[in-house]
């Protein structure tokens, strides 16, 4: 059973996570300039709706691991899994000079989760609360360094 403590984190962690901004500005990568303006735009928009994805499936981790619903949880892990994918032709929307570190933090979110997915499997939610935790510093330390 997680402690008052860790119920009063999960709350707040979620509360960072529904307000974090979904739409942004689009930007043009830096030697991207032979592209179109469409196709630039097109792609801002997936990865926009892939952020909204990611953004509804913490949500839904979140409520699951609070309520103690394994079933809700493992579904929410496969949403996160699944809104990671596609991510190799995002750009982020600043410091493009990093964008290999950008895709690393995929990588890293897409690990995590797998972690995440294996504690809710042997049906410890109090480890899998704490996996939560360490995907959302993936998504604090991507959006500090890579958002407008």
């Amino acid at each position: 059973m997680m402690t008052g403590v860790r119920l009063l984190s999960m709350l707040a962690i979620s509360l960072i996570i529904a307000s974090i901004p979904v739409n942004g500005y689009a930007h043009e990568p830096s030697g991207q300039h032979e592209t179109t303006h469409d196709t630039r735009e097109a792609a801002m928009q997936a990865q926009h709706e892939r952020m909204e994805n990611f953004r509804s499936a913490a949500q839904t981790l979140c409520d699951a691991i609070i309520r103690n619903d394994s079933r809700m949880t493992m579904e929410g892990t496969e949403q996160l899994r699944k809104s990671l994918e596609g991510h190799e032709k995002d750009v982020p929307h600043k410091n493009r000079q990093h964008a290999k570190e950008f895709h690393a933090l995929y990588v890293e979110l897409g690990k995590r989760t797998e972690k995440m997915k294996a504690a809710i499997r042997s049906n410890d939610l109090s480890k899998a609360a704490a996996s939560y935790g360490q995907v959302l510093a993936v998504c604090a330390a991507c959006h500090k360094k890579f958002r407008d």
